[in-house]
């Protein structure tokens, strides 16, 4: 009983999406290009072999023109080995439903694409088989005989627009010999992954040049938009943009699809002082945190450390605390007697407080004009024990420093000291 070949397609793509299995034959559970192929032939009751190998020699050959639906077609899509070792059937429309390889399900391929079309060696028609609807007018065509593209036709198929093909020399000789040869859009693509640009840039990149130079209208108002944005980012940090780089900027980071933090890490090189001489933003922020806390471990600091500091950190490099660490080591090194307590988080101002506060109220000065940079109060932190270890001058010590001073002489405290002890003399002597 004959096979209508269209029946024998309609039962095979019941099975689109089973998955490939090397050697398998159900189905449902698996199978690769040949077992696809016995197992619809089989569900009517046509047997064939079971690999490729043996089917390619079943039935009666047929050309491309002369395929119908419900036909073998065979493909030697492995060079290293001579002969067909892979199978399909065909459905019609220059198309076939095969089981590719590991990895990929049963699905529906197009015979005219580069690839395929190369590797066809030829179809095989089972007895039995009939009916099955002819490849209509136009596939025979698509076989050989479609009619050749402009460049601009071609450019589209391939997906690309004819003007920016050309645009880069090396994509434009590639075009060229595609334009000469009506290469498919699978071949075209493989040609073009192999160029030096397609693959020193990124999809983005690739994307972005194209809307560049095709549709200019929406890349500038992209590119409005992105300047506004790094605007708005800068000020934010404390970044001061020159003249003529935001628009370099807005550019790269369109081209390479770029989001905030990336952004950030640029701006970070652009924090700097203004004019008066500060940092504006979270930049400023961190100055005036910076200069606080060196102050209080008695750190020297510069703009240029400052600034550098703060370009770190706005571009996510480095943290606040991370600059905390750096001056409490410097502390620490320049006094080593106060190391551990520096390390748990006090600060040399806390430790000199006690200092600070004698001779602040001995000389009767204000305490805010006494630091760290005092002589006197570094003599007091940097005192040393009988065994030359550095330790803190004990407050006795440190009163008698204080009242070697030229300016305590000029204190009502030792004015009254004076009257009080030449009051001792004179009651000592009875006169008082």
């Amino acid at each position: 009983m004959a096979v209508n070949g269209a029946d024998i397609v309609k039962f095979a793509q019941k099975y689109l999406g089973t998955p490939y299995v090397w050697g398998g034959d159900s189905l449902t559970q698996g199978v690769d290009c040949s077992g696809l192929v016995q197992q619809v032939y089989k569900n009517f009751g046509l047997n064939v072999g079971r690999t490729t190998f043996t089917q390619i020699g079943e039935g009666k050959a047929v050309g491309q023109s002369e395929l119908q639906a419900g036909d073998m077609i065979f493909f030697d899509t492995d060079k290293s080995t001579a002969g067909p070792d892979h199978v399909g059937i065909y459905i019609g429309n220059g198309k076939f439903i095969h089981a590719p390889r590991p990895g990929k399900s049963v699905e529906i391929a197009d015979m005219r694409s580069g690839y395929y079309q190369k590797l066809f060696m030829g179809g095989r028609r089972i007895s039995g088989i009939e009916g099955g609807g002819q490849a209509t007018p136009g596939d025979s065509d698509s076989f050989g005989g479609q009619p050749k593209l402009s460049p601009e036709e071609l450019a589209a198929s391939y997906g690309w627009a004819y003007g920016f093909l050309n645009s880069i020399p090396e994509v434009k000789g590639v075009f060229e010999q595609a334009v000469e040869n009506t290469w498919s859009s699978d071949m075209f693509s493989a040609k073009l992954r192999d160029t030096k640009w397609f693959q020193e840039n990124s999809s983005t990149m690739r994307k972005a040049a194209l809307e560049k130079q095709t549709d200019p209208a929406t890349w500038a108002a992209k590119a409005g938009a992105t300047k506004i944005q790094i605007q708005m980012i800068a000020a934010q940090m404390g970044a001061v943009i020159p003249g003529g780089q935001l628009d370099k900027i807005a550019d790269q980071a369109l081209t390479m699809g770029m989001d905030e933090a990336s952004l950030k890490n640029i701006l970070g090189g652009y924090v700097t002082f203004t004019d008066k001489g500060t940092l504006t933003g979270q930049a400023g922020m961190f100055e005036k945190t910076m200069r606080e806390y060196a102050y209080q471990q008695g750190i020297d600091t510069n703009s240029q450390f400052i600034k550098e500091r703060a370009q770190l950190v706005a571009r996510g490099i480095a943290t606040e605390q991370d600059f905390k660490s750096e001056m409490t080591l410097q502390a620490s090194s320049a006094y080593p007697a106060y190391a551990k307590q520096l390390q748990a988080g006090t600060t040399m101002m806390q430790i000199a407080n006690p200092y600070i506060q004698m001779m602040a109220k001995d000389l009767e000065i204000p305490v805010t004009s006494i630091n760290l940079k005092d002589n006197m109060i570094r003599q007091a932190l940097n005192g040393v024990n009988q065994a030359g270890q550095p330790v803190g001058m004990d407050q006795s010590t440190f009163q008698g420093l204080i009242r070697q001073d030229p300016r305590w002489a000029q204190t009502q405290g030792a004015q009254s000291s004076v009257m009080k002890a030449g009051m001792q003399v004179l009651k000592s002597m009875g006169m008082a």
